[in-house]
């Protein structure tokens, strides 16, 4: 049978209050009749003192046992419910009763009893022991019962009313401690059917679930984002789709309509809007499969400075048609763990990258060692980035002076690229820029 968490934490509450309670009951009545015996055992000490006082006064005045009958004596220690048994200093029987010799024989009777040795002494000297058994049943009045009864009774009545008392207590806690989990499950479920706007905030003093809450909201913040990325990756797909479609739609319209004639430059310009169209689905495959959990870096040893070299070598070309300085300053003989290929492919678009977005000056392009770790380095002259696009500059399609776009080329998904590339490795990317002129990509090995 399943229960809500309130009925539950009712029920616990409830099942921990009786125990205790229990449990208390059951300390207090043995701690009231332990208090009660030794509090008669004290009493009945002093009547076993005193049948020790009356055989030695009578040892005292007799000088010997010859004489004793222990009548007088015995009745004394008869109305008090204790018999003895005396014995001279040579452990000769003396005098005793059929009621001290049935306790000593008999130690499996039902009967409760105390009993003990006691010296009887004259002038410092022992003259005789005496054995004194005192039967429980006698100890006990019906005055002393009835006490004990209803001293127990009155702990029981108080018991039962102090857990009928903590009953509303239990029901205010259980509904304390259940209300805010109720809350962050109904908060769950408005999650689960797409409301991702409304913030968790709660009020308690449980450190477990505030945390949880603070988690959840997070954890709602994130689908928003990832919500938002959603919305904006699909509209940018679109978008990045749309242009060279309605191009090549346009001119092919046109072609077939009589109005352009299929010339080779025509041609060559549904070509290019192909191409940018296979590069886009190509770099959108490259995210796709560096983002899966199956992709798993196949790393080897790579010589850092050769490689960038060689990727380098493949831009001098397009950095003379800009009339753009290429320095490289590469530190020889450092080993990074990496796959080579996509090694390539983070230097191939962080260089383009810095090429679309340099109109003059440099970009100096250096691999060193710095504090025990390889680093890359890119460092341009270009537009600059503002602190909000050195948090963007990664996510998919963003891409920095958007009226720019069309002159740069390219459907901002390489700095994305490198980002995914460099997680799968272990790598980290820092980014510096003065918002103006100059930007700096450094890839920590």
């Amino acid at each position: 049978m399943k229960l809500s968490i309130k009925k539950q934490f009712l029920l616990l509450f409830l099942l921990v209050t009786i125990v205790s309670l229990f449990i208390l009951s059951f300390m207090l009545r043995t701690s009231i009749d332990s208090c009660f015996y030794d509090y008669k055992w004290a009493e009945q000490s002093k009547i076993f003192d005193l049948i020790v006082s009356r055989l030695e006064t009578f040892y005292a005045e007799h000088k010997s046992w010859d004489s004793f009958n222990g009548n007088e004596i015995g009745n004394l220690a008869m109305k008090e419910g204790c018999y003895f048994t005396l014995y001279d200093n040579e452990g000769k029987l003396i005098w005793t009763s059929e009621h001290t010799i049935a306790a000593r024989n008999n130690t499996s009777s039902v009967h409760r009893y105390w009993r003990n040795i006691y010296p009887v002494n004259y002038k410092n000297q022992i003259k005789g022991k005496v054995y004194i058994v005192q039967f429980t049943d006698s100890i006990f009045t019906q005055k002393d019962i009835t006490f004990r009864e209803s001293v127990l009774t009155y702990i029981l009545i108080s018991l039962i009313i102090a857990l009928l008392l903590s009953l509303p207590f239990i029901m205010i806690l259980s509904s304390r401690f259940s209300s805010p989990i109720t809350y962050l499950q109904k908060k769950a479920e408005n999650m689960i059917k797409g409301d991702l706007t409304t913030k968790i905030k709660i009020s308690s003093s449980t450190t477990e679930i505030i945390k949880l809450s603070i988690s959840l909201d997070r954890l709602r913040k994130s689908l928003l984002q990832q919500e938002d990325l959603r919305k904006q990756l699909a509209s940018n797909i679109s978008h990045e789709l749309r242009t060279p479609l309605n191009v090549i739609q346009n001119q092919l319209e046109a072609i077939i309509d009589g109005i352009f004639e299929p010339t080779e430059e025509r041609l060559d310009g549904l070509l290019q809007e192909v191409i940018r169209l296979t590069n886009l689905v190509g770099e959108l495959e490259k995210i796709t499969t560096i983002e899966s959990n199956e992709f798993i870096p196949d790393i080897k040893d790579v010589k850092l400075a050769s490689v960038v070299e060689n990727v380098c070598s493949t831009f001098e070309a397009a950095f003379q048609r800009k009339n753009i300085d290429l320095i490289t300053k590469l530190q020889k003989g450092i080993i990074v763990k990496a796959q080579e290929d996509k090694l390539i492919q983070l230097i191939i678009n962080i260089v383009n990258n810095a090429l679309k977005y340099t109109e003059s000056g440099s970009v100096t392009v250096s691999t060193y060692m710095e504090n025990d770790h390889a680093v890359f380095e890119v460092k341009d002259t270009g537009i600059g980035l503002s602190e909000e696009d050195k948090i963007k500059i990664f996510e998919r399609f963003y891409r920095v002076e958007k009226s720019r776009n069309r002159n740069t080329g390219g459907a901002g998904l390489g700095l994305a690229i490198v980002k995914n590339i460099a997680d799968a490795h272990g790598w980290e990317i820092e980014v510096e820029s003065d918002g103006k002129s100059c930007t700096t990509f450094k890839i920590n090995f």
